[in-house]
């Protein structure tokens, strides 16, 4: 009963549209050369595509994988180094007095609680890195893009996630990648000054 109710709206709706575009139709000049505000000019730009595709984009992701992997590399070395002390701890506890084999449990789990704060930085540094790169990335396109709509006299560009169906024509990510990727073929990963944020 719902769904008959919405396309009853939705069928009025599309009914008192396109009677104001035929009245519109009706009133406006013969030829308009140059559009304007009544005549949009629409585009459509998949950005996620341009964030996956672009060489920049490419870059930073490598950039990434190799600095993840090499935090990896580190971090199972300290796990291992750390599950090694705690073994030799339990082989020692029959032998050390309590005072002694409650010491080295203390030291023990203070470096436990340092290392996982330590991989805990890591992972933030990762992802600052990451977000700082990829806001070097999106604001580069935004610029492209204002070029590339000033040009062709686009007055409204929408996301390709917010449009259900769309003529392939109003695309215009192609052109935005083209251009993307001639002005920022690489963006730097900093992993030195994600530290100090």
């Amino acid at each position: 009963m719902t769904l008959r109710f919405l396309s009853g709206v939705c069928l009025t709706l599309l009914l008192c549209l396109s009677g104001t575009a035929m009245a519109a139709e009706a009133k406006a000049p013969a030829a308009k050369l140059t559009p304007s505000i009544d005549d949009p000019v629409i585009a459509v730009l998949d950005v996620q595509q341009v964030l996956r595709r672009a060489a920049a984009a490419k870059g930073i992701r490598l950039a990434m994988e190799a600095r993840r992997k090499a935090f990896e590399a580190e971090i199972a070395a300290e796990r291992q180094q750390i599950r090694d002390e705690e073994l030799q701890l339990r082989k020692q506890s029959t032998i050390l007095s309590p005072e002694a084999s409650n010491e080295k449990r203390r030291l023990l789990e203070n470096r436990m609680s340092d290392f996982r704060r330590k991989a805990e930085q890591r992972r933030g540094i990762l992802n600052r890195a990451f977000t700082s790169a990829t806001r070097v990335l999106r604001k580069e396109m935004a610029t492209v893009l204002a070029e590339l709509m000033k040009e062709r006299k686009i007055t409204l560009t929408l996301a390709r996630k917010a449009v259900l169906v769309f003529d392939q024509r109003l695309s215009v990510t192609e052109d935005v990648l083209k251009r993307l990727d001639k002005r920022l073929p690489t963006v730097k990963v900093d992993f030195k000054r994600s530290t100090a944020n």
